[in-house]
């Protein structure tokens, strides 16, 4: 298995704390993805062209949260990241991914 993740070595801790993280995650059922998951995959895999931060144009409070560009209803919009339909999520994500249960995280 492969892991992505940000690790702050100014922080003494972060190291063991991204290290829990993965191990506490590994105990989950296999084939399970929490919701958080599925975004973070979605936007990890998609071309930087594609996706980007919230910028002038948006009210005050979004600015600087993801986006990305998406088809919606035969044209291409900008969305949030956090703002995409259950639909709009299955369809960003691979084939073998789409159809695993969500679980909570804990």
């Amino acid at each position: 298995r492969y892991f992505h993740s940000y690790c702050d070595l100014a922080d003494k801790g972060s190291p063991e704390r991204m290290r829990a993280a993965i191990v506490e995650r590994e105990s989950w059922p296999v084939k399970a993805m929490t919701h958080d998951e599925r975004l973070e995959h979605i936007w990890s895999s998609t071309h930087d062209d594609y996706r980007g931060y919230a910028g002038d144009c948006w009210l005050p409070e979004l600015r600087g949260k993801r986006t990305l560009l998406v088809y919606d209803r035969g044209r291409t919009v900008l969305k949030l990241l956090h703002g995409l339909s259950d639909a709009e999520i299955a369809a960003k994500l691979p084939v073998h991914l789409r159809h695993l249960p969500t679980d909570v995280a804990a």
